[in-house]
């Protein structure tokens, strides 16, 4: 077993794409974009610099080689 959940890292990094219907833009946190690549590439946050990524394995990667001890 794993000490920390693996849906733990949805939860803490992973930032949903809402499309607004009255705007026509999606929208990642309060940021809105025209088209869903834009909002794609940037829906993984980190959270100790707060950086943006478009999957979780570049932002993993930026973790170890950026924030790791």
């Amino acid at each position: 077993m794993s000490a920390v959940p693996s849906k733990l890292k949805f939860r803490l990094n992973y930032k949903p794409i809402n499309y607004d219907v009255k705007t026509g833009m999606f929208e990642v946190n309060s940021e809105k974009f025209t088209r869903y690549e834009e909002a794609r590439a940037n829906h993984w946050r980190c959270d100790k610099c707060g950086h943006r990524f478009s999957t979780f394995k570049k932002l993993r990667k930026h973790k170890k080689d950026i924030h790791a001890y």
